[in-house]
C-alpha cells in the first residue's frame, strides 16, 4: 500500500522521516482462524449492562480532594485483587497500596527508586495466593520483577527481586500458583509468554509470536496484547495485539481454546518504510475511524470462573461521549462466551472507568476532578 489515497497522508508528511510506503500488520490472512460458532462472539443488539450503572452508584470510593498523603491518590496505574484485599499501583507515588473491600487502608508497599523493593518506571502489578500465603508481584524498570509476601499481621515484606527474560515496559505481566508470566520478544526463548518462578528461575516460553522478518515488528507484536492469569483453574488468557483473537493456555503452555470477536473492527499496527524500503517505525496510528478499536483488553478473571474482556470503540462525533466500552464474559474452562453490552466511558452520572472485574466486584478509577479508586459490589444475579 503506497501513500496515494492513504487516509492520514497529511499526518505522515509531518513525520521527521520521509515515508515511501506503508503497510498494515498483521494482514487478514495471518490472523488465526476460528470457525466453531461456539467460540465466536458477536455484538448482539440487546444490552444487558443495566446492572453496571447500579453497581457503580454503590460501594466505596477511596481518595479525597484534599488530605494527608495516605488519603489522597495519585495516578492509578494498575489494580489487582486477592481473596480479601484490593491493591492498586500508584504511578505518582511509585508504591502499592492495599485496602480492604470496605476501602480501609491496610498497607503501603515499596516506594520510588532503583533498589530492592523499590519501583522505577513502567510499573505493573499482580497478586497470587490466598489467605496469608499471598504474594504481591511488581514489574518495573526494564527487566526487574519484585516480590513481596504478606505476613501474619497483614503487612507486606519484600522477599526478592529478579531480572525477567524480556523487557517489561511495553509488555504485560500476571502471576498465579507461585509463578510469574510476562510477554515480550526474546532472542533466547521462543514464544511470546515467558514463565518464571517467584524467586526468578526461568521455566519455559510458549505462545506463537509473529514471523515477520523485521525484529521491530516481532517485538511490537509480542509486547502488545493483554494477559491474565486465572489462579482458580490455572489457566492463562492472552488477547493478541491488533487482532480480534484471545487464546487460553494451561500453565504449562498448552493451548486449550481460542475465541474470536466477530464484530470487532481491530486496527492493525502501521508499518512505515523509507524510500529505500527499510522499516523505520511500527506504530498504532492514533487516528482511529468511527467504529474501530485498537485491541481487546482482559479486565479480570483472576479467581472466578469467567474472564471479563473489554473493547474500547470510538463513536461518531455527534455522540455525547466519544468513546464506549464493549463488555464480554468468557467461561474460563470451556471458552464459551457472551456479549454483555456497551456503555460510554463517561456519563453524566458516572465518570469512572472500569479497571478490573473480579470476585463479584467492579474496581474503577477516576482522575477528574481528583483521583479515586472505586470498589463496587456486583448484584448477585449478574455474577
Amino acid at each position: 500500500m503506497g501513500l496515494s489515497g492513504f487516509p492520514h497522508e497529511k499526518a505522515l508528511s509531518a513525520l521527521p522521516v520521509e515515508v515511501g510506503s506503508v503497510q498494515w500488520y498483521p494482514s487478514p490472512d495471518s490472523i488465526p482462524s476460528v470457525t466453531d460458532p461456539r467460540f465466536i462472539i458477536y455484538d448482539e443488539p440487546q444490552d444487558t449492562l443495566f446492572w453496571m450503572l447500579d453497581a457503580l452508584r454503590d460501594g466505596h470510593l477511596v481518595g479525597v480532594a484534599e488530605g494527608g498523603p495516605d488519603e489522597m491518590l495519585g495516578l492509578v496505574r494498575d489494580v489487582a485483587v486477592s481473596d480479601s484485599l484490593v491493591y492498586y499501583l500508584d504511578g505518582s507515588y511509585s508504591h502499592v497500596r492495599a485496602y480492604t473491600l470496605e476501602g480501609h487502608l491496610v498497607d503501603i508497599i515499596g516506594g520510588p527508586g532503583a533498589g530492592p523493593g523499590e519501583f522505577g518506571m513502567f510499573p505493573k502489578l499482580s497478586v497470587t495466593g490466598t489467605g496469608n500465603n499471598v504474594h504481591v508481584v511488581v514489574g518495573s524498570g526494564q527487566y526487574t520483577v519484585s516480590v513481596f509476601s504478606k505476613s501474619m499481621d497483614g503487612k507486606h515484606v519484600f522477599q526478592t527481586s529478579f531480572r525477567a527474560s524480556v523487557e517489561l515496559p511495553n509488555g504485560e505481566m500476571c502471576a498465579m500458583d507461585g509463578h510469574v508470566y510476562t510477554t515480550g520478544d526474546s532472542e533466547d526463548h521462543e514464544g511470546v509468554i515467558h514463565k518464571h518462578t517467584l524467586d526468578g528461575k526461568y521455566v519455559s516460553s510458549f505462545g506463537v509470536g509473529s514471523n515477520h522478518p523485521d525484529y521491530m515488528v516481532r517485538e511490537r507484536m509480542a509486547e502488545g496484547g493483554s494477559l491474565a492469569c486465572n489462579e482458580k483453574h490455572r489457566i492463562l488468557l492472552y488477547a493478541q495485539t491488533s487482532a480480534p483473537i484471545a487464546t487460553a493456555f494451561t500453565e504449562s503452555g498448552e493451548m486449550i481454546w481460542r475465541i474470536r470477536f466477530g464484530d470487532a473492527r481491530i486496527v492493525p499496527i502501521l508499518l512505515l518504510y523509507n524510500k529505500q524500503g527499510d522499516l523505520v517505525s511500527a506504530m498504532h496510528f492514533p487516528a482511529l475511524d468511527v467504529g474501530e478499536s485498537e485491541d481487546i483488553e482482559i479486565k479480570g478473571g483472576a479467581r472466578g470462573d469467567s474472564f471479563w474482556l473489554v473493547r474500547l470503540e470510538i463513536l461518531p462525533k455527534e455522540a455525547r461521549n466519544p468513546w464506549a466500552q464493549h463488555f464480554y464474559k468468557v467461561d474460563v474452562l470451556s471458552g464459551r462466551g457472551e456479549y454483555l453490552g456497551i456503555r460510554p466511558v463517561k456519563t453524566r452520572t458516572v465518570a469512572r472507568r472500569v479497571r478490573v472485574i473480579d470476585q463479584g466486584y467492579l474496581y474503577t478509577a477516576q482522575h477528574d476532578p481528583y483521583p479515586q479508586l472505586g470498589i463496587h459490589p456486583i448484584p448477585d444475579t449478574t455474577r
